[in-house]
């Protein structure tokens, strides 16, 4: 059962950043404010989170149990509960990107799956996504920790406007505390559409002879999705299809009280059909392994973590499957390849005086082959190093800092001359110096206010720069290639202030902030008539107000969200048709949760409101018009129901309702796709499910 740890008066040491960072990997925070939303979301010290902002605001940490329990295994719900967060999850893919404050897409949040930076993205329509597409299995996510604003350590490099990092089930998620070895079982099925989804893990752990201690873990999850109705009865597609597999193995070593190495791999494979975008047969395979290091000795000066990863994420359209057995894109492959590092220290220079700094380095290759479409290969370096520095001084807490980024982007083009066709190679660099300053101003234990404002940059990616260097399918005009070596790197400043309050029953926030972003890049008609990815002049400007609250007592519980955004994206000439899948953040949104538990709390029953207020989504106008039009998408509220029972110390019982009344609306921000057929957002949907432990 989902247990709340809500410290009365969690005191926050502010950190500004001297970052000269690099990687995504996350680095542990020091203690700061944890936003309480409802029953996915804990409050507590942030050493157990694997982000941390700049800005002074709240991390929130959505719990994985509750996503499968009250969610019905839907990530996209669950964040979007988060105020001020919100993501695009087109209807036929099982892909999310998450938007933080109206910015998506192409790493402007990094959005990372256990530390590593999930970067793939297909941009040549049939599923396109002008966004980084994340795959991840539910029931083998243990949490989400989201950082709204500037990020501190390797996580914040290149993240324009925040982060967030789903963690996946460890060694300490199977055993209870004492266990020398044990299993899990997790098991939900439900109705339209909802097959059966099944995580089964073992894990066992035990001492070593020089007095370390080990631990290892291996987990296996998968689940069937399939046709589904929305609110007016109509199906999705028959062929709709998504059968991922997720291999999953830890393993930890202790050899002294002050080291810690983690090891991880994981084998993601999915076989899908994204029957309203595509027409084809997806296949991908996502492979991955990190080893985390921590050597924290008896010492104020020293406390080091060190992180490195590889990852290998392959796509194909695999001849004779899918709709169409023929077709420009089949027989089309391609790889997205991410490796990193990044190592950092934490000195304890006085009581009062702490001091974070270290280096890092991400690199990202995507390959395609002549079959990729609009998609172009291409090679993204980024470099740096960062120092952090807070300062507490009675009742204050101060940070300042400066960040400092560097990236290089390089790949080929062909260039005809005189009917000869030869490989020119490309590129582009680019660096910036980000400073920021925070203060918190603590009126009690329980209340405090803070101030802030930093700078933050994204470099293009190797998609924006070599777009369209494979051919010409749906542009709209404009040459056969259409890259732009001349891209400069995104720069926002954001201002943020806000109030929280904690006690041991009740929790209120609220924060308001903006952001001003220049060099924003959409795909668009440049100077010289060609389309390619530009850099439009003038400021993007992205304002909100974010307000959380919750209580909870021994017999109810209840939490409330709202977001209150300003955050127009710039609509680029030729948004929607895979190119540039605009998506505006509805104006307000907010989700309301009121619950009560019973028999000595081991059960909890609940209901949950979500309401989405109006949005804008572009849609082309023809293959042969690319011109985007605005098309309005309507409100829509939500109800659904959950609850859950802990049958005994090791078994528990969930159930939960979807769409309890079975309304038919249109999901914000899932692109122009979900216009396609008439096709809603999934009607009511049930589910049952249990958890054992043995």
């Amino acid at each position: 059962m989902t247990t709340l740890n809500r410290p009365v008066g969690v005191r926050m040491r502010l950190q500004c950043s001297v970052a000269i960072l690099v990687s995504c990997f996350p680095i542990t925070a020091v203690a700061q404010d944890i936003t309480v939303l409802d029953t996915i979301v804990v409050e507590g010290n942030t050493d157990e989170t694997s982000v941390e902002t700049l800005s002074g605001g709240e991390i929130a940490v959505v719990e994985g149990e509750a996503i499968v329990d009250s969610y019905t295994g839907d990530v996209a719900s669950a964040l979007r509960s988060v105020p001020g967060v919100f993501t695009r999850s087109p209807g036929d893919t099982p892909s999310v990107a998450v938007n933080i404050r109206g910015m998506q897409g192409l790493g402007r949040v990094n959005t990372m799956i256990d530390g590593i930076p999930q970067t793939f993205r297909n941009m040549s329509g049939h599923a396109g996504s002008y966004d980084d597409q994340v795959f991840v299995d539910p029931g083998l996510v243990a949490g989400a920790d989201v950082a709204k604003g500037a990020v501190a350590g390797a996580a914040g490099l290149g993240a324009l406007a925040g982060a967030a990092n789903f963690r996946t089930i460890g060694i300490d998620d199977v055993l209870g505390v004492g266990q020398r070895s044990g299993g899990m079982l997790k098991f939900s099925a439900g109705t339209n559409g909802y097959g059966p989804h099944v995580t089964a893990a073992g894990a066992m752990q035990g001492d070593t002879a020089t007095g370390g201690d080990w631990g290892a873990m291996l987990a296996i999850s998968g689940y069937e999705n399939g046709q589904y109705s929305d609110g007016d009865g109509t199906k999705s597609s028959e062929y709709t299809e998504d059968e991922p597999r997720t291999i999953l193995a830890k393993a930890r070593f202790r050899p002294t009280d002050a080291l810690e190495i983690n090891l991880t791999a994981q084998d993601y494979k999915n076989k899908m059909f994204p029957a309203n975008s595509s027409g084809y047969i997806w296949d991908m395979e996502r492979q991955s392994v990190s080893a985390d290091l921590r050597y924290n000795p008896a010492s104020e000066l020293i406390d080091i973590t060190a992180s490195a990863y590889w990852q290998d994420f392959s796509f194909d359209f695999p001849e004779g499957e899918g709709r169409s057995s023929t077709g420009s894109y089949i027989g089309r492959e391609g790889t997205d390849i991410s490796k990193g590092f990044s190592v950092s220290n934490s000195s304890r220079v006085t009581p009062d005086l702490r001091l974070d700094y270290g280096l890092a380095w991400a690199n990202n290759d995507y390959d395609v082959n002549e079959l990729g479409g609009n998609n172009g290969s291409g090679e993204l370096d980024k470099l740096g190093a960062f120092l952090q520095a807070s300062y507490q001084m009675g009742a204050w807490d101060f940070g300042a800092g400066l960040r400092y980024d560097t990236w290089e982007l390089s790949g080929e083009i062909p260039e005809t001359v005189g009917g000869v066709t030869s490989v020119v190679p490309l590129d582009n660099s680019g660096e910036e110096l980000l400073p920021n300053l925070s203060a918190r101003y603590h009126l009690s234990d329980a209340l405090s206010t803070y101030a802030s404002y930093a700078q933050t940059m994204r470099a293009p990616t190797a998609t924006e720069m070599f777009y369209g260097v494979n051919g010409n399918a749906h542009t709209g005009g404009g040459s056969t290639i259409h890259v732009n070596p001349e891209l400069d790197s995104e720069k926002a400043e954001t201002f943020e202030i806000g109030v929280n309050y904690a006690s041991e029953l009740y929790h209120v926030s609220a924060s308001a902030f903006q952001s001003n972003v220049e060099d924003f890049i959409v795909f668009e008609t440049d100077s010289d008539n060609e389309v390619r990815f530009i850099n439009i002049p003038g400021e993007t400007k992205l304002r909100g107000i974010e307000l959380a609250g919750g209580f909870e007592t021994e017999r109810f519980f209840g939490t409330l969200s709202v977001t209150l955004s300003d955050t127009d994206q710039p609509a680029s000439q030729q948004a929607g048709g895979g190119h540039d899948q605009y998506g505006e953040l509805p104006g307000e949104y907010l989700t309301l949760d009121l619950g009560m538990k019973f028999h000595d709390e081991d059960g909890r029953i609940g209901a949950r409101m979500r309401y989405v207020g109006d949005s804008v989504v572009a849609r082309y106008t023809s293959f042969s018009d690319m011109t985007a039009t605005m098309i309005d998408k309507p409100s829509y509220t939500l109800f659904d129901l959950y609850g859950s029972y802990e049958v005994s110390e090791n078994a528990e019982l969930f159930a939960s309702v979807e769409n309890v009344f079975d309304k038919y609306y249109v999901e914000a921000n899932s692109g122009d796709t979900s216009l396609d057929g008439g096709i809603g957002g999934r009607g009511r949907t049930f589910t049952l499910g249990a958890t054992f432990r043995f």
